[in-house]
C-alpha cells in the first residue's frame, strides 16, 4: 500500500488520483479533508483523518503501508524568517518522528517532496544540478534540507530507503492560494478580489513553473519504479520564467491587462532558481511534456 501524506492539498489529490488511476491501493492521510474529496474518491482509496503533529495516529496510519509518499508541510517561502522557531516545532520536529516510526514499521521506500527552489540558495549555478551547494537564506528551505539530512541518516543507519525530490514551483487546475505559496494562485486570487498584483522588485526574478501532470509523473515514477532509491533529484521543467513572463501569460490567457504594484524586494528570495533536469530524465525515464503557456491556458480554462 502507498500512503500519501496531505493528501488533501493540491498535489496530493492529484497524484492520488494517478496512483489510483495505475492500480495502486492508496491511503490518504491528511489532518483534514475537502468536503468533496469522499464523493470523489469514494471506496478506491483508504481515507484517514490524523493530525501530522500526533505520534500516535501517525504511526497508526503507517500499518500495511510499504512506500510513504510525503508531502506536508506548513511552510512557504513566502513566509521568509518570520516563524523560524514554530517552522522547527511544526516541520523539522514531526518529520523526524515520523521518519522513525516509519523506519521502525518496515516502510521500503520513502518519497519526500523537498524544495528544488530554496535549498539551493542565491549563488548556485544555473540551471542548478543535485551537486550544487545547498545554502538555503530562508527558513522554508533550511527546514526542507534539515529534513532531508535526517532522512539520510536514517537510510544509514536504519536501511529507510528514500527518494527526495527537489522541486521547483508547480501549477495547474485545483490550486489555491494558501500559506503565502505560489505566484500563479496569488496573482489569479488578487484579480479575483480586484486588487493590484505585488510584484518584488523589478518583476525579472526568475523561476521554474512545473505543470501539475509533469510533476505528478515523477512522482509516479519514483514510486513505481523499485530500482530507485536513495537518489536526490531535481524535478522540474527546466527553464526560467520572470514574474513580468507570468503575468503576461495570465494576461493574455485573460485577455486583459492586470493593475500591478512594485514593492521591494524580499530578502529571503533568490533572484533566479532554475533546475537541471538531466539527472531525473534520465533514471526515472521521465520528462516534462506540458508547456509553460499551455499549462497557463489550462488552468485559468479549469477556472470558467
Amino acid at each position: 500500500m502507498i500512503g500519501v501524506y496531505g493528501a488533501n492539498g493540491f498535489i496530493g489529490q492529484h497524484i492520488v488520483k494517478q496512483l489510483v488511476a495505475s492500480g495502486h491501493s492508496v491511503r490518504a492521510v491528511s489532518r483534514k479533508f475537502d468536503t468533496h474529496i469522499a464523493s470523489i474518491w469514494g471506496d478506491t482509496v483508504d481515507m484517514v483523518q490524523a493530525d501530522f503533529t500526533n505520534p500516535l495516529s501517525m504511526l497508526s496510519s503507517l500499518q500495511d503501508v510499504e512506500t510513504v509518499v510525503q508531502l506536508i508541510s506548513s511552510s512557504s517561502p513566502g513566509m521568509g524568517n518570520r516563524v523560524l522557531i514554530e517552522d522547527i516545532k511544526e516541520n523539522v520536529i514531526p518529520h523526524v518522528s515520523f521518519m522513525r516510526d516509519a523506519a521502525e514499521a518496515g516502510v521500503r521506500k520513502y518519497v519526500f517532496v523537498s524544495s528544488g527552489g530554496t535549498v539551493y540558495g542565491p549563488d548556485a549555478s544555473v540551471p542548478t544540478p543535485e551537486t550544487a551547494r545547498t545554502n538555503p537564506i530562508n527558513s522554508h528551505g533550511m527546514t526542507k534540507l534539515t529534513i532531508e539530512k535526517y532522512l539520510q541518516m536514517f537510510s544509514q543507519v536504519e536501511g529507510l530507503n528514500y527518494v527526495i525530490l527537489r522541486v521547483s514551483n508547480p501549477f495547474g487546475p485545483g490550486q489555491n492560494f494558501r500559506k503565502g505559496q505560489g505566484l500563479i494562485p496569488a496573482i489569479l486570487q488578487r484579480h479575483r478580489e480586484g486588487r493590484p498584483i505585488q510584484v518584488f522588485g523589478d518583476g525579472h526574478n526568475q523561476r521554474d513553473y512545473i505543470y501539475i501532470s509533469d510533476l505528478v509523473d515523477a512522482i509516479g515514477q519514483a514510486v513505481s519504479l523499485p530500482e530507485i532509491r536513495n537518489e536526490v533529484l531535481n524535478i522540474g521543467k527546466g527553464e526560467g520564467k520572470s514574474v513580468l513572463d507570468v503575468l503576461s501569460a495570465i494576461e493574455t490567457g485573460l485577455g486583459i491587462t492586470l493593475e500591478k504594484e512594485f514593492v521591494p524586494n524580499r530578502g529571503t528570495d533568490v533572484s533566479m532558481s532554475i533546475l537541471d533536469v538531466t539527472k531525473a530524465k534520465t533514471l526515472l525515464h521521465w520528462s516534462p511534456k506540458v508547456s509553460f503557456e499551455a499549462g497557463i491556458r489550462m488552468m485559468l480554462d479549469s477556472e470558467k
